[in-house]
């Protein structure tokens, strides 16, 4: 039997050792995998372009390509009261290139409404960071004959067939809005649906309705130019851009209460460890002073949160809105 020679011996070791270190030694096994993004990453936004969510995704958009050094854009999908846009988002491969600037609509009250919703917002998307949050308010066109909530009350007891008010569309949270001032105020209210926040308002600019619940950002141009009134603000507090403008609560309507919010998402398998880069990096962009500065200007207020607080968020917010559908009685007009 022939013996192994001394350089074969050696050559064995090698081999052995080679084999050793590759399995046991950090990257040898396999090669490091690749940084998140190493391509263009996009940002499905579920509204028309213009809108003030749209304006948003694109301020931090450009700040996420500047921060990762790699092309994010923006891609509008409207439809279907944003459930075209968020289903796209949630079909999507769960690698962290498909995100979804998500808003209340879509997460917590469409589930309410339509029957056959493509997917489920709470299981089939993961929630990453609140970016804002919205206050909506009470606006009116300037040419009714009121100055307050008050005088509008008084004002609407005296028309035989009660006050008519725009929404961005059926479930809309501008359509909540105006169902929960109408019980809490105790008014006749008829609901015109539209398809956006700004045709709503065009309506009401008009004079075909007398007045809708609107995010802050969607109209602020609007008050500014005096095309509408801003009679009351259906949140905590009041609003840094009109700050003399009073809140419900204030107006003994604690009730009435309406805080809009936008917000990251991705497909549900999407890897944590590439979640928690997307939170924080929009995070630190959401903390940019320019970024900050237009989005303020907008009438938006920086949020910026974990996953766990997110998706906390999207549960209770579900629940009430649900809560207030169920118990009105709400139907999709189609």
């Amino acid at each position: 039997m022939n013996r192994p020679t001394i350089g074969v011996w050696c050559a064995l070791n090698m081999a052995t050792a080679f084999f050793l270190a590759s399995v046991f030694t950090p990257g040898w096994a396999q090669a490091p995998s690749q940084a998140y993004p190493s391509r263009t990453v996009k940002i499905v936004v579920a509204q028309a372009p213009g809108s003030s969510a749209d304006a948003l995704a694109r301020n931090v958009a450009t700040k996420l390509a500047e921060r990762w050094k790699n092309s994010v854009i923006v891609e509008n999908k409207p439809g279907a009261n944003g459930n075209l846009g968020m289903d796209y988002v949630a079909k999507s491969t769960a690698d962290g290139y498909t995100l979804g600037l998500a808003v209340p609509s879509v997460m917590t009250v469409n589930p309410f409404f339509y029957k056959n919703m493509p997917f489920k917002p709470l299981e089939d998307l993961t929630a990453v960071t609140q970016t804002t949050s919205i206050i909506f308010g009470l606006f009116i066109n300037p040419k009714l004959p009121v100055k307050s909530v008050a005088e509008l009350l008084a004002y609407a007891k005296l028309q035989p067939s009660g006050l008519n008010y725009s929404s961005a569309g059926v479930g809309n949270l501008g359509h909540l809005a105006g169902e929960l001032f109408s019980a809490q105020a105790g008014i006749k209210m008829t609901h015109i649906p539209n398809k956006g926040d700004t045709p709503g308002l065009m309506d009401v600019m008009g004079g075909q309705t007398d007045l809708m619940f609107a995010p802050i950002p969607s109209a602020i141009n609007y008050v500014k130019a005096g095309r509408l009134h801003l009679l009351a603000v259906a949140s905590r507090k009041r609003s840094a851009v009109f700050p003399e403008v009073p809140t419900m609560i204030e107006l003994n309507l604690p009730n009435v209460l309406v805080e809009g919010w936008t917000g990251i998402v991705t497909p549900a398998a999407t890897p944590p460890a590439v979640v928690e880069e997307i939170q924080k990096a929009v995070n630190l962009v959401l903390q940019e002073q320019s970024v900050k500065a237009a989005v303020e200007q907008q009438g938006f207020e920086i949020a910026g949160s974990n996953p766990r607080e997110f998706n906390l968020l999207l549960k209770q917010e579900s629940a009430k809105w649900g809560d207030l559908i169920v118990k009105s009685g709400i139907k999709l007009n189609d």
